[in-house]
């Protein structure tokens, strides 16, 4: 007996009603049997669709007319939305984007883990636009043209975002929503006074050129605003009209500083700096603790964010001044340090030594003493650090907070072998925390609750906290 999804191939075309939207932002509907998969689509839109991918399991589509909208459209308030990589749901209302995030990681957990944890409604983002403290703006000259608005534009400038699922188009912007007015203002006299000039900008296939990235941040707390001009060559001299144009027109920026990486990667990340202005660095603070930031530091992009998220930890912690906790993937020390305000004593592990410096440097400058920091690869750190691990005090309560990959499995059967009472895991990737979290659950712990927390609204990322308890 053949069903619907026989009809599908690649190029048909079909009616459908979009059910959900699936973890990564896709619409999700079923012909058949056939789970179909939709690229920007919106929950209860009715559709005719252009089948682009078959599998056996799925199908991938691409909207060819819209037929009835959904209940939950809004207009998309940035012009660029259609063609920006960034934002995939700028187009649904708050209060369902949330809700959506709340279905996926349900689903995530109940598919993927097998799981049936509680799961809390979403902590909606204390500010859902001008929320990032840093923007990352990458220059070259192949412009995306975009579609029905470019026509005739030069295609051998762009400074701005990339084109969605394209490492080499660079979308040409003058502002983005998801940074403050101010530093909108000083991204567009740079990027005039770059074109003025003529800097030439790095192509990401030839690897010539010269100017790769503005980066903009700015300290929430103290207002204080860094710019990084990312370049190729060890040249400051060439930057120097615009500096002299950008400090002209706001002279309060607190520092500006010229990374150089010859790095054939799309990082801006830099192998040398050079301070054009300032110290070459500006401060922030999460909570009570004051940060320092450098170029190169690693500090939560979004500031009130981190706030909200790491107050969950807390909360989830419940300490009560006696406990000893290990922070594992500790970074340049955040949460450590934010903890450390009611445990006892606070240990971390970070593999990245730059940030185990920084996570000393700021445990010194806050005057924290209860927090002690260890570079370690937690792959293979504790089959290699066992008279270390054996003169540690036992960690009463164990945060991990993993790259999006999830725990390494070794490192997840050592961190079930240290028997901590508690376990607060926290990740930007439900998928891999749901898989762990499996493995936890089948080896004596009992994951209590999930708070997701919605840390980059408009986006299809959300954070999850889970408490685990040892049964």
């Amino acid at each position: 007996m053949s069903d619907f999804s026989d009809t599908v191939k690649k190029n048909s075309i079909h009616e459908v009603k979009i059910e959900s939207l699936a973890f990564g932002g896709k619409g999700m509907t079923r012909i058949g049997n056939l789970a179909v998969f939709v690229r920007d689509a919106l929950p209860e839109q009715h559709l005719r669709i252009k089948i682009i991918r078959k599998k056996k399991q799925y199908a991938e589509a691409i909207i060819e007319e819209i037929l009835t909208q959904s209940p939950y459209y809004i207009p998309p308030p940035c012009p660029y939305f259609t063609d920006c990589g960034g934002c995939v749901l700028q187009n649904l209302e708050y209060l369902k984007q949330l809700s959506v995030k709340e279905q996926q990681v349900r689903e995530v957990f109940t598919h993927l883990g097998g799981l049936n944890p509680v799961i809390l409604p979403v902590k909606p983002a204390p500010e859902i636009w001008s929320y990032r403290n840093k923007m990352e703006f990458s220059a070259g000259p192949d412009r995306w043209i975009m579609k029905d608005k470019d026509s005739g534009a030069p295609t051998d400038f762009a400074i701005g975002l990339h084109a969605p699922r394209r490492y080499d188009k660079i979308l040409d912007i003058e502002a983005c929503l998801l940074q403050d007015d101010e530093r909108n203002r000083i991204f567009q006299v740079i990027r005039q006074k770059v074109k003025e000039l003529g800097l030439p900008l790095y192509n990401s296939k030839s690897h010539e050129g010269y100017l790769r990235n503005i980066v903009i941040r700015k300290g929430h707390h103290t207002g204080e605003i860094m710019i990084n001009l990312v370049t190729r060559d060890d040249t400051p001299e060439r930057l120097s009209p615009v500096v002299e144009e950008v400090l002209n027109k706001f002279p309060h920026i607190t520092t500006i500083v010229n990374n150089v990486t010859d790095s054939l990667g799309m990082t801006a990340f830099g192998k040398k700096q050079i301070v054009l202005h300032g110290s070459g660095i500006i401060h922030d603070r999460i909570g009570k603790i004051s940060y320092e930031i450098s170029a190169n530091s690693f500090f939560q992009t979004n500031t009130f964010g981190a706030e909200q998220l790491y107050a969950v930890i807390e909360a989830f912690a419940d300490l009560t001044g006696s406990e000893t906790v290990w922070d594992l993937y500790c970074g340049t020390g955040s949460i450590a340090l934010y903890l450390s305000q009611k445990a006892a004593k606070v240990v971390g592990f970070e593999m990245i030594s730059d940030a185990v410096r920084n996570a000393r440097r700021n445990a010194e400058k806050n005057s924290i003493s209860n927090c002690h920091f260890f570079e370690a690869n937690l792959d293979k750190f504790f089959q290699k650090s066992m008279d270390l691990i054996k003169k540690l005090p036992k960690p009463d309560v164990a945060v991990v907070d993993p790259p999006r990959a999830g725990l390494h499995p070794d490192f997840l059967k050592e961190l079930i072998l240290l028997d901590a009472p508690k376990i607060i895991y926290v990740s930007c990737n439900p998928a891999s925390q749901a898989r762990d979290l499996a493995e936890l659950s089948s080896n004596g712990y009992s994951i209590d609750k999930i708070q997701p927390v919605d840390m980059f609204p408009h986006t299809a990322h959300i954070e999850a906290v889970a408490l685990l308890n040892k049964t």
